[in-house]
């Protein structure tokens, strides 16, 4: 371990810099609040500029190993926690398998932002505009805790989030993928759209994401998984819309009823720019109208 600067209060704050996931947790037990993690560092220096005050440590998560790249087995993609958006972004194999968490993140700030942001850092900031595209695609996080590695759901803690009931401290160290089943008989239909300014750390009025898998047979809507954010709302899935949408058949009368159930479940948080009321109306057209397109052009390429 080496440290920038002294333990003392300083402006700028001390830096710490562990050489594993264990020894990071213990400088955050020591510190507690007054103690945060880093790496690329975009997220928080957003907030730093926009008032929020400096901590008195920061923890760089960038010398511990294993926390970064991308690796592939036969059944699950691995993504350390402090790979660059950019590496996502130009990975092949995820643009094949995981198209929509691509699209996420070409979608996120410029270039230069992408360069530095981190998948962990857009996962632990809440709100991030890859949650979404990670949700549908059913993703599982690596926790270090101080004595284990800790294996959980995605959507379960963003729910844990929301209640207040999620551990602190915790070191986000790996994202889990499991690969997609490929199988003849069925169009994976897949999208990520973002409305919103593209500019670094600008709020998206919403970001929505849904997988579908369609008998090319029956026609009949099979694995659905939706999800919805947008501006400061912590995302989350849709499990009405999916359940309305599991089993049926795609119509135009179904996605009147696919809009309605949007509005009536999706929620957004509205703000002094953006009404909750207007991001509900977006999102359930963007979804209700993309999914019907989708469907649409998958039947003139002969996928029903």
């Amino acid at each position: 371990m080496s440290i920038t600067g002294n333990e003392g209060w300083q402006d700028p704050p001390s830096v710490w810099h562990p050489i594993d996931a264990a020894e990071a947790w213990r400088l955050k037990q020591s510190y507690g609040d007054e103690a945060t993690y880093i790496s690329g560092g975009t997220w928080l220096s957003a907030q730093w500029e926009n008032g929020a005050a400096k901590p008195k440590h920061l923890i760089d998560l960038s010398c511990i190993s294993g926390m970064k790249g991308i690796t592939f087995s036969s059944k699950e993609t691995t993504i350390g926690a402090l790979t660059a958006l950019t590496t996502l972004r130009r990975d092949p194999f995820l643009s094949e398998h995981y198209r929509s968490i691509v699209d996420a993140v070409t979608g996120i700030a410029a270039p230069s932002i992408r360069n530095a942001a981190t998948i962990g850092g857009n996962i632990a900031c809440r709100t991030g505009d890859i949650l979404p595209a990670l949700m549908i695609s059913e993703a599982e996080l690596l926790w270090h805790d101080g004595r284990s590695v800790q294996r959980e759901p995605l959507i379960q803690w963003l729910e844990r989030v929301s209640e207040g009931t999620s551990p602190q401290g915790r070191i986000l160290t790996q994202v889990k993928l499991q690969l997609p089943e490929a199988n003849p008989l069925v169009r994976r239909l897949e999208v990520y759209q973002k409305i919103g300014r593209r500019e670094a750390f600008t709020p998206s009025v919403v970001t929505a994401a849904y997988t579908s898998d369609i008998d090319t047979i029956s026609g009949e809507i099979g694995r659905i998984r939706i999800a919805v954010g947008g501006g400061q709302t912590v995302p989350h899935r849709l499990h009405g819309a999916e359940k309305l949408l599991l089993n049926a058949v795609m119509s135009p009368e179904l996605m009147e009823k696919l809009y309605e159930q949007v509005v009536l479940e999706a929620q957004l948080i509205g703000d002094a720019f953006v009404s909750a009321a207007y991001r509900k109306r977006t999102a359930a057209g963007l979804i209700s109208a993309l999914l019907w397109q989708q469907w649409q052009n998958a039947g003139k390429m002969g996928g029903r």
